[in-house]
């Protein structure tokens, strides 16, 4: 019997992508890398999210477009050949002036820019010369982070298309009362906050994007987690409480990931279960290589959102960020003339790239930016 490849087919939670040519045929993206292959889950845009929209938002500075004068019944398709929509900068953030403080206080999520935030973004290629969408992500922002000048928000790194990089990202916000009394935005709506400064898309344990926000909503920032509070810090144990095993029989070895006996908050924008950014509880925090694994509800859209645990035993780092959601498991199996091997990742299981990770991936300039207890 020949040796077949290892197969891990994960569904990449809520992109809600749509990688395809102006001619709008809607397939599902798949990704192969070394230990397997994910296959993204596709959609289309909603119909009031169109390129002239995208436009508008980006034109709109901080003033953003209020939801009240959109058509969410709209028609349209985010993927009409348009040559206005597309545009890029370089994010720079702010190169002098002081350096960004956490918001004083428990502010009142989800108001301003935080975790949980409904990130929905607009990507573009070339097409005869001009600039053709070709590409939606409806996700969920995670954390916040700072290098000490401007901040960057956290999502996954498969809701970026490949040359993501500079391409503006918007977002729904309500803007913070503090914004609005002095004189800003009072109203929701849709709002250009800041373009991809990094994206790592190589599967799960390695899938994150931050975005570097316009230095003009700094003063939107809320690192706070809604419900949960927190991240107090990141969570960065290694040793799982209980160790992994491999029990064999009739030719399958299972292989499951050591574990330890947590409960998990996460805020998420699922298009089915997570309606309006629900938070929602999880339990267990399975763990091998740069992953996190858990069980609990989740569904397109809340690709990116952060995961907490809750009632950490250290006094000072309660809740602490773990994760971003990036992965739902359905099978990771491995088929060869000696049997069939399974796991470690087991079927049913959410997952996402583990903080240290995160942390080695935006690098010792940008620092996570702790959020108050509840």
């Amino acid at each position: 019997m020949s040796r077949l490849p290892r197969i891990l087919t994960s569904v990449l939670c809520a992109s809600a992508v749509v990688f395809a040519s102006a001619d709008a045929s809607a397939a599902p993206r798949v990704q192969h890398f070394k230990w397997g292959k994910a296959i993204q889950l596709s959609t289309r845009a909603p119909r009031w999210f169109t390129p002239r929209l995208y436009e508008r938002a980006i034109a709109s500075g901080t003033r953003g477009v209020p939801l009240s004068k959109i058509n969410l019944k709209g028609g349209g398709s985010a993927k009409a050949a348009t040559s206005g929509p597309c545009m890029y900068s370089t994010g720079a953030g702010p190169t002098s002036g002081t350096v960004p403080q956490s918001p004083n206080g428990i502010e009142r999520p989800p108001v301003g820019i935080g975790p949980g935030t409904w990130l929905i973004s607009l990507f573009c290629s070339s097409v005869g010369g001009q600039a053709v969408p070709d590409g939606f992500a409806w996700c969920t922002a995670n954390f916040v982070f700072s290098n000490g000048t401007s901040y960057g928000l956290g999502t996954a790194g498969h809701c970026a298309a490949k040359d993501a990089l500079g391409s503006p990202v918007t977002a729904v916000v309500q803007p913070p009362p503090e914004v609005c009394a002095d004189g800003g935005s009072c109203a929701p709506g849709l709002y250009a906050i800041g373009t991809f400064r990094t994206v790592h898309n190589n599967g799960l344990g390695d899938d994150f994007a931050l975005i570097q926000l316009y230095p003009q909503f700094a003063s939107w920032v809320r690192p706070t987690m809604p419900v949960f509070g927190g991240p107090t810090g990141s969570y960065l144990t290694q040793t799982p409480i209980v160790a992994g095993q491999s029990p064999s029989g009739g030719g399958v070895t299972v292989n499951t990931p050591g574990y330890t006996p947590a409960l998990l908050g996460q805020c998420g924008h699922g298009a089915v279960v997570g309606t309006g950014g629900t938070c929602r509880t999880h339990a267990g925090l399975f763990q091998a290589s740069t992953w996190y694994a858990w069980y609990g509800p989740s569904f397109e859209g809340d690709s990116g959102s952060g995961v907490e645990v809750l009632g950490n035993p250290v006094a000072a780092n309660t809740v602490p960020a773990a994760a971003d959601l990036t992965h739902i498991i359905i099978l990771d199996a491995q088929v060869n003339s000696h049997g069939v091997t399974e796991g470690p990742d087991q079927p049913g299981m959410v997952g996402g790239t583990q903080m240290s990770k995160i942390l080695s991936i935006v690098g010792s300039s940008w620092h996570l930016v702790t959020g108050g207890l509840p």
